[in-house]
């Protein structure tokens, strides 16, 4: 591996030359403030589980035990037109970390999550002129991305502020997505730098975890954990370095791929998707219907309207959801019954037994045991290993 597409590299940066020069059109840079889209798309490329899938083969765990409850097949991962949901990905997510328990998984993963992972977006980007110009053709097509955050990027004296906000709950997931993402910005970041972004500060916004100094070894900066917010600061002077591969040409004919991609992903789903992936992913609970109507900008009479001519009602679309993410907390996790009924809001886990009886016929501990012993393994899989191979 290239040395500096390996973090904790700053001794190599500082030594590269023409490191962080100015280029010659250098805008007035403390007037940056740039915001990507802040709604996570319904659907996204399949990309980011055929990494996982490749990951976990090295610790001799096959796909189909890594996609069980998932609904994505081993076939589906050879077709680069094949979307799926972020509800799918996550269940993907809980199985790799249930069979690789790892607590530094998301960061080893997220070495993998670079330019080439995020090529629709990340290739034409690596053409433009300086890194800003990278950063900002990122923001303008971060559906087409992996991210579930939104980027805020700002300038306060001499460092660039680049800050991440959920958006959506990633509850149990938190730590490991973080630190995929704080991974992959790295690792892209440098990739188009042609050398190391040399981070000066990071605060992450989730509790200290056992790895801390490895975090901090990783990324060669002071660490701060259980912050309010998730940023890394950096120097702003490498906004305005430009870029080895710049290319006029070149990242015109590949931005035409990208911008095709992001339309077809903004056809995708209808208003029913929508409204699901809203209920699946709150953070402050269920909300009313008055509320989820706000939160799609139309009125309550016309969501009303609207899941009518769809069949439905916005009761059974609660109790569709809540199901749905039951069974994929059962099928992908081992999470105590009770950790399951508060991540679905119930506050009384008799409340929980009584509706998931409702749902299945069944009680949760029931409906686990009945599960196929070949497709919950144990961690590492029927064949694996504790270490890549």
């Amino acid at each position: 591996m290239s040395r500096f597409l390996y973090p904790g590299s700053r001794k190599y940066a500082q030594e590269m030359p023409g490191s962080c020069v100015m280029s010659k059109q250098a805008q007035n840079l403390d007037a940056i403030h740039l915001k990507s889209n802040n709604r996570l798309p319904l659907y996204r490329s399949v990309n980011s589980v055929t990494i996982l899938v490749d990951y976990a083969s090295k610790y001799g765990i096959e796909s189909e035990a890594l996609l069980y409850g998932s609904g994505i097949q081993p076939h589906d991962l050879s077709d680069p037109e094949m979307f799926i949901s972020p509800r799918q990905e996550m269940t993907v997510f809980r199985r790799i970390i249930e069979l690789i328990p790892d607590p530094k998984l998301g960061l080893h993963v997220g070495r993998n999550y670079n330019i080439s992972a995020n090529g629709k977006v990340a290739i034409p980007a690596m053409f433009c002129d300086t890194f800003l110009d990278f950063i900002k053709m990122m923001f303008r097509y971060i559906e087409v991305t992996l991210a579930y955050f939104r980027y805020d990027l700002s300038v306060k004296g001499n460092l660039a502020y680049l800050k991440k906000e959920e958006l959506i709950d990633l509850g149990d997931l938190r730590r490991f997505v973080t630190d995929r993402e704080l991974m992959s910005v790295y690792m892209m970041a440098s990739g188009a730098l042609g050398s190391p972004l040399l981070i000066h500060e990071a605060r992450l916004a989730y509790p200290k975890p056992e790895y801390a100094s490895y975090v901090q070894e990783v990324f060669s900066c002071p660490v701060t954990f259980g912050a309010d917010e998730n940023v890394i600061t950096f120097d702003k002077r490498f906004l305005a370095q430009p870029l080895p591969m710049a290319n006029p040409l070149a990242r015109n004919a590949y931005e035409k791929e990208c911008r095709r991609v992001s339309l077809r992903l903004k056809e995708q789903g209808s208003t029913l998707d929508k409204i699901l992936q809203e209920l699946m992913f709150q953070e402050e609970g269920i909300p009313t219907l008055e509320q989820l109507a706000r939160r799609l900008n139309v009125s309550p009479r016309t969501l009303r309207r609207h899941l009518t001519s769809e069949g439905t009602s916005y009761k059974a679309l609660v109790n569709g959801m809540r199901k749905q993410k039951a069974l994929d907390l059962l099928n992908t996790t081992g999470y105590s019954i009770e950790r399951i009924a508060a991540e679905l809001g119930y506050s009384d886990v008799p409340n929980f037994y009584h509706a998931f009886k409702g749902w299945t016929g069944t009680v949760p501990g029931e409906y686990r045991k009945k599960k196929d012993p070949q497709e919950r393994q144990a961690p590492f899989g029927k064949a694996g290993r504790s270490t890549p191979a």
